[in-house]
C-alpha cells in the first residue's frame, strides 16, 4: 500500500514539472523581424515623403515610379516606417495647361508648357523584402526643397539655409539629399537653357519631392507603449526642440491677429536618460501674433505665430513659448526666417538682372548704324534682342520685319519689367498644411496661468 502511495506521488511530482515547463514555453514571445512586426497603425491623413531614386520622363498616366522615405514615420515613441524604405507608385494624373500660362509660354517661345502632373503611391518594401499595401492621396513633386533656418541657428551650426542641417543628412540616402540639395550654378544653366527650347519633354528630376497623405490607415512595425504622464513634456529653463507639420494653412494674405495655429509633432522627444518627453502626436496650439500681407512697391508678406500650448496624447495640457526655429519649402518659395521666428517671402537679388538689360537693349534699339556705302544696316542681332526683351522667341522674329516694332517691343518689354520688378504688389508668403516645421519649446513659468499672448512685431 505504502509503495502505491509512493509512486502516485512521484508520478504527481512528475506531471506537476512537465505542465511547468509547458506553460513556460508557450509564455514565450515567438520572436519577429525588425520592420515587420505587427500592431503598430499609422493613421490616415500622415504624409509620406518620397523621394524619387532618378530622374522619371513625364509621358502617361500609369508609368511607374519608384523612391525612397526621406524621413521616418514615427507612431508614439517607436518607429514605425524608417527612412530610406522604398515606395513604389505611379503617374495618377496628367493635366492640362491654363490658357493664360499657355498663352505666356507661347509668347516666350515656349511650346510645350509644364503641365500639372501628380503622382500616387501604392507599395512600400521594407528591409526583408516584405511589401506593405497602401494607397496615398495624388501629390504634385517639388524639385528642390530647402530647409530654412533662422539667422540665429545659421550661425551657431555654420550651417547654409540653403543645405539644411547636416545632422538631419546623416539618416538619409542619397535620393533624400537630392531632394535637400539646392541646384549648383551648371545645373540651374542647364535647366535655363533647356527650358528656352521650343519643345522639350516635361520631366521630374531625380530627388523630386513628393507628400503623398494616406488615405487608409497602414499596419506595421512594434506596439506603442503606454503615455507617461508623471513628467513635464518642457522642464522650466530648458529648451526643447521639436519637429512637427502644420495641420492648419498659414498665408500672409488671409492670416489675421489672433488666428489659430495648429501643428502635430511628428518624431518623439527623449530626456539624457532616454525617458519620453514628448512622443509623436502631441499637438502644439499656437496663434498669429502678427500678419502682413504683400502691398504694392514689391512689399513682400510677412506672418509671426507662436505656440502657447503643448497637448499629449494622455490628455496632459502644459503652457509653453514655442518660436518657428526652421522649415522646408519650394525653393521657388524665396521663403526666410528672421531671428525672432517670422516667416517671409524674400525677393532673389537676381531680379535686378533682367531689367537693367531690357533698359540697355531698349535704348540701344534706336541706334542705326550704316555701311560703308552709307546704307542703314540691317542690324539683325540688335533686332533680335529687342523683339526677345518683349516677346521672346517669337519676338526676335518679328522684331526682323520692322526696326520701328523691335524699338517697340523693347520698350514694352522693360516697361512691364520694371513694372513687375519694382512696382507691382510683391508676394504673399504661404506655409501649406502639412509643411514641416522645426519649433524651440520653452516652459512658459510665469505666464503659465495668464493666457495673455506675447507681444511682437514684425517691425
Amino acid at each position: 500500500m505504502r509503495n502505491t502511495t509512493d509512486w502516485k506521488k512521484s508520478l504527481m511530482r512528475g506531471c506537476i514539472v512537465w505542465l511547468t515547463i509547458a506553460v513556460a514555453c508557450l509564455a514565450q514571445k515567438t520572436p519577429v523581424a525588425p520592420g515587420a512586426q505587427p500592431g503598430t497603425t499609422v493613421p490616415a491623413g500622415v504624409p509620406l515623403r518620397v523621394a524619387l531614386e532618378r530622374r522619371v520622363a513625364i509621358k502617361r498616366v500609369g508609368e511607374p515610379i519608384q523612391g525612397r522615405l526621406v524621413e521616418p514615420i514615427y507612431v508614439f515613441d517607436r518607429v514605425a516606417l524608417p527612412a530610406g524604405s522604398v515606395v513604389e507608385g505611379h503617374i495618377a494624373e496628367i493635366g492640362g495647361v491654363p490658357a493664360r500660362r499657355r498663352l505666356t509660354a507661347i509668347l516666350n517661345g515656349n511650346f510645350t508648357p509644364p503641365r500639372e502632373v501628380r503622382a500616387q503611391f501604392d507599395a512600400l518594401v521594407l528591409s526583408d523584402g516584405s511589401r506593405l499595401p497602401l494607397r496615398t492621396s495624388p501629390s504634385r513633386g517639388t524639385a528642390h526643397t530647402l530647409r530654412i533656418a533662422t539667422p540665429r541657428k545659421k550661425a551657431e551650426g555654420h550651417n547654409s539655409a540653403l543645405t539644411g542641417t547636416r545632422d538631419g543628412f546623416k539618416e538619409m540616402d542619397q535620393a533624400a539629399i537630392r531632394a535637400f540639395t539646392a541646384p549648383g550654378k551648371l545645373s540651374r544653366l542647364k535647366s535655363t537653357l533647356f527650358g528656352m527650347l521650343p519643345y522639350h519633354r516635361q520631366a521630374w528630376p531625380a530627388g523630386t519631392l513628393f507628400s503623398g497623405v494616406l488615405q487608409e490607415p497602414l499596419t506595421a512595425a512594434p506596439r506603442p507603449v503606454e503615455a507617461r504622464t508623471d513628467c513635464l513634456a518642457v522642464a522650466a529653463g530648458e529648451a526643447q526642440e521639436v519637429y512637427a507639420r502644420l495641420l492648419t494653412e498659414i498665408s500672409s494674405a488671409t492670416a489675421r491677429r489672433g488666428a489659430r495655429v495648429e501643428a502635430v509633432v511628428t518624431r518623439p522627444v527623449f530626456s539624457a536618460d532616454h525617458g519620453l518627453l514628448i512622443p509623436e502626436g502631441s499637438r502644439l496650439l499656437g496663434d498669429v501674433v502678427a500678419a502682413q500681407p504683400a502691398r504694392r512697391f514689391h512689399r513682400n508678406g510677412k506672418v509671426l505665430f507662436v505656440f502657447r500650448q503643448i497637448k499629449l496624447p494622455a490628455g496632459t495640457v502644459q503652457g509653453i513659448q514655442g518660436y518657428l526655429e526652421g522649415v522646408e519649402a519650394n525653393v521657388d518659395a524665396h521663403l526666410a526666417l528672421d531671428s525672432e521666428g517670422a516667416a517671409r517671402a524674400r525677393s532673389p537679388k537676381t531680379r535686378f538682372i533682367f531689367p537693367a538689360i531690357a533698359i540697355a537693349v531698349s535704348g540701344l534699339s534706336f541706334h542705326q548704324d550704316y555701311n560703308a556705302q552709307g546704307v542703314p544696316d540691317q542690324d539683325i542681332a540688335g533686332r533680335a534682342e529687342s523683339g526677345a526683351v518683349g516677346l521672346g522667341w517669337i519676338g526676335t522674329l518679328l522684331a526682323q520685319t520692322s526696326r520701328t516694332l523691335a524699338s517697340g517691343m523693347a520698350f514694352t518689354g522693360a516697361g512691364f519689367s520694371v513694372y513687375s520688378t519694382f512696382i507691382a504688389r510683391g508676394e504673399d508668403m504661404v506655409l501649406p498644411a502639412n509643411t514641416p516645421v522645426k519649433v524651440s519649446l520653452r516652459a512658459r513659468g510665469g505666464e503659465a496661468g495668464s493666457g495673455q499672448p506675447v507681444r511682437r512685431s514684425l517691425h
